[in-house]
């Protein structure tokens, strides 16, 4: 009788050793993964907003950041021409589109407007696209950057 209480003992002891040995790498696989998607999470409810208006003749965009984590972002504008030799005036101040970074996708041309880093606050940027050719659409994008 005190035989078997010892075997049955032992049995215990090597199952509680195999499921502490099984449990530990799932455990820690488990914390990686809800770390990864507590992280994914928290980068989709902290994006940046695109604000667009027109007022007084002008394309007021603005970048908006509700949240205190600081974000790194580019505001493009897209044409469906190429504007190098186009004038651009961003806060009274102006450009030609041929010296901002520019990259051809799909047919349109993008051009890089600011890159900027925001936190807690709101970036604005009155543009005025003074183009010569009115039949050129365009339209304004956000694009956020992540530094690794």
């Amino acid at each position: 009788m005190i035989e078997r209480k010892i075997r049955n003992t032992y049995i215990e002891i090597v199952f509680i050793i195999i499921f502490i040995i099984i449990s530990i790498p799932l455990w820690k696989y488990l914390n990686q993964k809800l770390n990864v998607s507590l992280a994914e999470t928290i980068k989709a409810e902290t994006n940046l907003e695109l604000v667009l208006n027109n007022k007084d003749g002008y394309d007021n965009v603005i970048v908006n950041n509700a949240y205190q984590i600081p974000k790194k972002y580019q505001v493009l504008l897209i044409a469906d021409k190429d504007c190098n030799n186009e004038l651009i005036t961003i806060n009274g101040i102006n450009y030609q589109l041929k010296d901002f970074l520019a990259k051809e996708e799909n047919g349109n041309y993008a051009y890089v407007l600011a890159t900027n880093t925001v936190k807690g606050s709101r970036n604005g940027y009155k543009i005025d696209t003074n183009l010569s050719n009115k039949n050129i659409k365009y339209y304004y994008e956000l694009e956020e950057l992540t530094d690794f």
